[in-house]
């Protein structure tokens, strides 16, 4: 039936631009359901998409409908991005178009591609709805890895207002859950097929697709309830969040002023005992410290005996050119570096220029030239923590990519330093915090998330918050240190594997069904439903 003609609840939409209108407002619905607004109607948008798609038969059409909806999907779930051109005033203000219009319209290419072959495959309508489920998550796999990956809003974080369902993450990862997510969003689409939404089969499917929420949520609420949060009372962190305002943080005038800030909530005294460990945000300390001692003793100089502090600081390789770093600094009482950790996964346009001699787009950090990227994932040792993971920033969003490659240094710690103050007092830090969550509970590792600003918070390894400081504020927290799971979880060990395999089989499935599905019997094809 053509996209003219579609029966949707008792009308018809009879003109192209309805559809094209309804498909982008669609999109535009399902990121509410993202965090932070978390409007759990929201997800119902895919329903309306997917319904969209499965009714046309041009594929040029299909295209179009699935980049409207796609767009419309990251033009509201990304808004916050342009935040980051204000800061230094009217300088950058003519990217504004390019990333509140022109990066939405990019992530938006692939899923259309993809996702409008629907209308070339005739497909039964529960087959079509396990099919499109996972091509989308396919498209969002392919978005994370793609050049240097972009997974941000995944589907799977639309559950973060509930902290059984995110549970699963501990099994499937975020594309894993993603999938579940989106698959059950496909159920209400049958409900718009005026010719199938009567038939037992088709009903008792939507049953089962209506049920996908329930069961997660009962296997998480399960998991929570047998799993206490464990903690070390003796050993105590002191999350800082100073709070600098980002057209202040590299200013000379503003140095001194900004050091003693951090000095200042730092040594503050509570009914605790004084912590054991002290973490600045990324680059809170705005100087080369490895080549200024007398720096080094200035922010070191608090410290009680065995007392460390991890803080953020650019550095310079060794090499000739010096080109900056990105670094995270174990720094000991006596102004000693005891490690050091360089940010390797860098950002785009904000870190260095991707295809310098294509694109003529300026680098939003000005204070360096290009950053280079460190070498990889480390793991760090520290008294009584263990091993640590510490991740800059941008880091923290991969699925999987949290922790070094070496098994026998795995952490008890993820140490995540950040400066959301790049995104005012928009989605962005919540969004940014609800992804380093869920990597807490895909790994089975705590969390201590420390921000300049944006929102500083601590996890236990499944997620649980337990405690924060609110998004432009300046102050601190105290956190007793947080034990690990005793063993690894199935996504830790085996990563996207279940995930992947389950996408490979339904694609291969489908195509060899269509390849004997095509062949003639008795003069009949393959019934499209």
């Amino acid at each position: 039936m053509p996209l003219t003609n579609i029966p949707l609840a008792g009308s018809y939409v009879t003109s192209s631009w309805r559809v094209f209108a309804l498909a982008f407002f669609a999109g535009v619905f399902s990121a509410t359901a993202l965090p932070p607004w978390s409007f759990p109607l929201g997800i119902f948008g895919f329903s309306i998409f997917f319904f969209l798609i499965y009714r046309c038969t041009i594929l040029t059409r299909a295209i179009s409908i699935s980049w409207l909806f796609c767009f419309g999907y990251h033009l509201f779930g990304l808004q916050w991005i342009s935040n980051a051109l204000m800061i230094d005033g009217m300088k950058f203000a003519w990217l504004l178009p390019f990333a509140f219009v022109g990066i939405p319209a990019v992530l938006a290419i692939i899923p259309s591609l993809i996702l409008a072959f629907f209308c070339r495959i005739s497909l039964p309508a529960f087959w079509f709805m396990v099919v499109a489920a996972t091509l989308w998550t396919l498209t969002e796999y392919l978005r994370g890895h793609f050049l240097t990956g972009f997974p941000w809003n995944l589907p799977a974080y639309i559950f973060s207002f509930s902290d059984p369902l995110l549970q699963t993450a501990s099994l499937i990862g975020a594309y894993g859950l993603s999938w579940l997510v989106i698959l059950f969003a496909t159920g209400p689409s049958l409900l718009l097929v005026k010719e199938i939404r009567y038939l037992l089969r088709y009903k008792v499917f939507i049953t089962l697709l209506l049920l996908i929420p329930l069961t997660l949520w009962v296997f998480g609420t399960v998991r929570l309830n047998n799993n206490s949060t464990k903690l070390d009372p003796s050993y105590v962190i002191r999350l800082v969040q100073g709070n600098i305002p980002q057209e202040e943080k590299w200013s000379p005038k503003f140095r001194s002023r900004n050091i003693e800030r951090y000095i200042a909530l730092s040594t503050m005294k509570n009914s605790q005992n004084y912590p054991n460990l002290i973490v600045w945000p990324e680059t809170s300390i705005p100087a080369l410290i490895e080549q200024d001692k007398e720096i080094r003793d200035r922010v070191t100089h608090f410290l009680e005996k065995e007392t460390i502090l991890i803080a953020g600081a650019p550095s310079l390789t060794q090499t000739k050119p010096n080109q900056p770093l990105n670094s995270v600094f174990i720094l000991t009482p006596e102004g000693d570096i005891a490690s050091r950790y360089d940010k390797a996964h860098l950002v785009p346009f904000g870190e260095y220029i991707p295809f310098k001699g294509w694109l003529p787009f300026p680098k939003l950090v000005t204070t360096f030239p290009d950053f280079k990227a460190g070498p990889g994932l480390t793991s760090i040792q520290l008294p009584v923590v263990g091993n640590i993971s510490p991740l800059i920033c941008y880091e923290i969003i991969f699925p999987g990519n949290v922790v070094s490659d070496d098994t026998t240094k795995r952490p008890n710690l993820l140490i995540n330093l950040t400066n959301d103050a790049w995104f005012g007092k928009s989605a962005g830090p919540y969004q940014h915090l609800e992804h380093a969550r869920l990597r807490a509970i895909e790994e089975g590792i705590p969390l201590i998330r420390v921000a300049n600003t944006g929102i500083s918070a601590s996890y236990d390894p499944f997620g649980r918050k337990l405690s924060e400081i609110a998004l432009g504020k300046s102050d601190y927290v105290d956190q007793n240190l947080i034990k690990p799971l005793d063993s690894m979880t199935l996504y830790a060990k085996i990563g996207d594997t279940v995930y992947i395999i389950l996408t490979i089989m339904i694609i291969v499935g489908t195509i060899l069904g269509k390849l004997f599905c095509s062949r003639k019997i008795s003069g009949t094809s393959c019934p499209s439903l």
